[in-house]
């Protein structure tokens, strides 16, 4: 699973790498029905009770007052409660909030992370996130360090992961209130666009080997963010890739999206401009139509409480007359 903002294309293919061992490049099918599960948006959501392992978690007897975060959506839901007094460093892609951004760095950005450093920091709790930092959670662990690796998944279970680490950190009011309201915006933005006609949409990871893009596919939270946007992934029925498949540029004129969503930084390779210069691509209904559109990689591509704001973004962009409101800025932004 993708839980980091897609700042360079060397991390983008490490963690890729990391969902599905050997990615192959495949042509997936286009899809006109999506079956997933819409956000609960007034459903109670309860805090996850095993981690990325499927290990029932053990919620600490005290609140930790020294609380290390190794990746970045971590960080964020860290941010969004009223930890960052407690939170001592973070990993090298951190930069949302300010105060989080500022603090010591625990991994350079090749993602490789200093176990010496983290142990020295003294922390009571660490957290980390699936299998992005699996060989460092056991190094950590046989050295007496108290991690917790949340599992990876999509929006729904984002909210319930702020829950979680509300419970583990001593601040469930904060937490179930910053749940409430998320659910709030998610079914506001769900009810704009219900009786909306549901358009073909494709969501870019990455296209740094060309014709072979790196796609949202089926079991991604970009896929249910579409779901929830009122529109139909292309790739919702290619899961491969740990739900980012890579396919191919056939596979893509034969889906035919009529929105193509960039989410990678303009300075790796998120242009618009770019796109309208691949071999062929000519054909495809989102280029014809005009609506090629990058969003802040950090808001749809990251698994953290600012996915609210992806799906706000990414149903303005495929629905805009079901918005009086201009698009955010925060939509193009880089941070």
């Amino acid at each position: 699973m993708r839980s980091q903002v897609i700042s360079s294309r060397h991390l983008l293919l490490a963690l890729l790498a990391v969902c599905a061992l050997f990615l192959t490049a495949c042509g997936g099918q286009a899809s006109t029905t999506s079956n997933v599960t819409p956000t609960p948006t007034q459903a109670a959501l309860q805090p996850v009770t095993t981690d990325a392992h499927n290990v029932p978690l053990v919620f600490p007897s005290s609140a930790p007052q020294r609380i290390v975060s190794m990746v970045p959506n971590v960080s964020e839901i860290l941010g969004s409660l009223p930890l960052q007094g407690r939170v001592v460093a973070v990993d090298y892609y951190t930069n949302y909030p300010v105060a989080l951004a500022a603090l010591p760095k625990i991994s350079d950005a090749s993602a490789k992370y200093n176990v010496e450093q983290i142990v020295q920091l003294h922390p009571d709790l660490v957290l980390t996130y699936g299998d992005d930092t699996k060989q460092y959670d056991s190094q950590l662990e046989n050295l007496h360090v108290s991690v917790v690796n949340l599992p990876s998944g999509d929006l729904t279970l984002v909210l319930r992961e702020i829950l979680t680490v509300g419970k583990l950190t001593f601040t469930q009011d904060a937490a179930s209130k910053e749940v409430a309201q998320l659910q709030q915006q998610i079914g506001q933005i769900e009810a704009k666009v219900a009786a909306t006609s549901m358009p073909k949409v494709m969501i870019e990871a990455d296209d740094s080997l060309p014709g072979k893009p790196y796609v949202f596919g089926g079991g991604s939270f970009g896929d249910q963010l579409l779901t929830d946007a009122h529109g139909v992934d292309v790739f919702h029925n290619d899961t491969s890739g740990g739900g980012f498949p890579q396919v191919t540029d056939e596979a893509v004129f034969s889906a035919n999206p009529q929105y193509l969503i960039l989410t990678e930084d303009p300075a790796y390779g998120g242009s618009v401009t770019a796109v309208y210069q691949r071999n062929g691509w000519g054909v495809v209904d989102a280029l014809k139509q005009h609506q090629v559109v990058r969003i802040n990689s950090n808001l749809i591509g990251r698994p953290g409480p600012r996915l609210v704001e992806g799906l706000q973004c990414l149903a303005q962009v495929i629905h805009p007359a079901s918005f009086t409101s201009a698009l955010p800025a925060y939509c193009a932004g880089t941070v």
